[in-house]
């Protein structure tokens, strides 16, 4: 995995042990977040340099950070992925939060949590945690009673709310008192603590959201505890947000004001960067080599292992899709190298091999690369591969002469969705030999979270993203049956119990074990696709100090607050 120099680095983030930390929470120990952040924890690969990594002044306050961001997927953090929700944090709240980049455990608008056995978590909010002073909640105090409704919805089983299965461990929540929410697990689950700091499941106030009908696509709507207040969202335009002055956190943030502005295309919004006009960008795939290189001494750079990573999804439950060796087949056709060296590289800046994770977890929980170039799919060249797909096809049915023909359906929001889309359609066409036959869906930005969330495809392809690192994060909501992101309604119910039983090892190096036999059983039976894994390396102008390593689309907008400029 690349470091900031682009060498191998590795991850030797000293850990807490889960065995450890259940021990001392059983005998009562109050863990706070540096010892919970260890659990699991791991420290960035991705050293910073520059303005935004080293900062060796005071932190000044004022200053106006002008980001690119557009809401039009809306402003409900709910029904969102990650990579939409992740900016919201500048004005919603998660209970807990991850540090950035590497992904420990901080306090949010929980102050403090305890770990009383391995079926309850019992959390401190902090004090004189308000909402924004503006209708209809008009700066009242935060309760319990709002978190607990805001996971009663985020758990609905309407499809649109996507995140639901990162709550599905919680049997019961309860206020115990104005500033004590505990939680019981239905059963042991080593998961369920990080799963709370991921961006969708911000924390929303009930009349806010009963106000809207139930719809937050407006600043008017938008009403969270953050450091900062949105005043204005204009889709394809810009938003506009201004410092939070009845903050919890004193002294924070430093910043007056943050503007976030829409572009057409990466090319225009690349150029706003390089003019001065955006303050942080993630910088071209292909130009990411010679900008390290070259400016590494007028931006601040980091490269992050990203939450996203690219995916493909067959809808089991349309023909000819129900049949494994359909499935099968179209995995063997796609050609990994390829996306690595013509998309991964191109838009982001480095790849990696994985079935089923992004970067930031498959560096840490997955096989290797190597171990990948051991499995038919990942073999170069293709040539066996393409013997084996087309056999498989031949079986069930499908030739040049009787071709597979089905709608390939992407989202159309950016130039690389489309590109995946379309790179995906040219190799199942060029290695099929005319077997398959695919037509290309781009479906509109704005309604493609509808588009999945409906399973209104027969096969799509696009990016993927859980919000978290925790190899569960993917298991459970992406490819266990009911899970919220399993948008194509796979189910195998040998991999369920898999899934169940890895959340119950509390020992960190079993749980590996169990992790990789899940990976490669994935590789042999999963009906759905990956392309490849990807790191994004950031830049952000001088001026800008301690800006959170993130991705093109995964700004922590939580960590905002500490932000400042020279």
């Amino acid at each position: 995995m690349p470091t900031d120099d682009g060498s191998a680095g590795s991850d030797r983030g000293a850990r807490i042990s889960r065995r450890r930390l259940v021990a001392a929470a059983a005998g009562g120990t109050v863990l706070g977040a540096s010892a919970l952040a260890a659990c699991g924890g791991r420290r960035s690969p991705f050293p910073s340099k520059g303005g935004s990594g080293e900062t060796a002044a005071q932190p000044k306050r004022g200053g106006t950070l002008a980001v690119s961001h557009n809401f039009d997927r809306g402003i409900d953090p709910h029904v969102n992925q990650a990579q939409d929700s992740g900016i919201m944090g500048l004005f919603y709240q998660t209970l807990i939060r991850f540090s950035a980049p590497d992904f420990h455990l901080q306090p949010e608008i929980a102050t403090k949590w305890e770990v009383p056995s391995q079926t309850e978590l019992v959390f401190t909010l902090a004090p004189n945690v308000r909402w924004h002073d503006k209708p209809p909640v008009n700066g009242r105090p935060l309760k319990v009673d709002d978190i607990i409704y805001s996971y009663q919805r985020a758990g609905s089983s309407d499809p649109r709310f996507v995140n639901r299965s990162f709550l599905s461990s919680i049997q019961k929540m309860e206020a115990v008192d104005d500033r004590t929410l505990r939680l019981t697990l239905k059963q042991p689950d080593v998961t369920q603590l990080a799963n709370l700091a991921i961006f969708s499941l911000a924390i929303l106030a009930p009349e806010a959201v009963e106000a809207a009908k139930n719809t937050l696509n407006t600043a008017e709507a938008t009403a969270g505890t953050g450091p900062f207040v949105l005043q204005s969202s204009e889709p394809g335009v810009s938003s506009s947000l201004v410092r939070n002055p009845s903050y919890f956190k004193a002294g924070l943030p430093y910043l007056d004001k943050v503007m976030l502005r829409a572009f057409k295309d990466y090319e225009s919004e690349w150029a706003a960067f390089l003019a001065g006009q955006l303050d942080h960008r993630f910088v071209p795939g292909e130009s990411s080599g010679s900008f390290v290189s070259e400016k590494k001494d007028q931006y601040g750079l980091s490269w992050f292992g990203d939450l996203a990573y690219g995916q493909t999804q067959a809808h089991t439950r349309k023909k000819p899709f129900d049949d494994p060796r359909v499935t099968r087949a179209l995995r063997l056709l796609l050609d990994h190298d390829e996306f690595k060296a013509g998309w991964a590289n191109n838009w982001w800046g480095r790849g990696r091999f994985s079935v089923c994770f992004a970067a930031a977890t498959a560096d840490p929980w997955d096989i290797s690369e190597d171990e990948y170039r051991q499995h038919l799919e990942w073999k170069q060249p293709k040539d066996d591969a393409i013997k084996e797909s087309l056999s498989l096809l031949n079986a069930a049915g499908f030739t040049n002469d009787k071709p597979l023909k089905f709608t390939l359906s992407c989202g159309g929001g950016n130039a690389p969705e489309t590109t995946s889309g379309q790179l995906t359609q040219a190799q199942f066409k060029r290695n099929s030999q005319g077997a398959v036959d695919p037509t290309l869906r781009v479906v509109d930005n704005a309604a493609w979270n509808q588009v999945r969330a409906n399973g209104d495809f027969e096969y799509y392809a696009g990016g993927h993203s859980s919000g978290g690192t925790d190899p569960d994060t993917f298991f459970s909501s992406t490819y266990k049956t009911g899970g919220s992101r399993n948008y194509g309604k796979m189910s195998d119910p040998k991999l369920d119990a898999m899934f169940d039983q890895q959340k119950t090892l509390f020992d960190e190096q079993e749980r590996k074990k169990a992790v990789r036999e899940i990976v490669l059983y994935m590789i042999d039976n999963l009906p759905y696709g990956s392309h490849v894994a990807r790191y994004v390396l950031n830049a952000s102008q001088a001026k800008v100090h301690d800006f959170p390593p993130g991705s093109q689309s995964f700004e922590w907008g939580d960590q905002y607050e500490t932000i400042w400029m020279s």
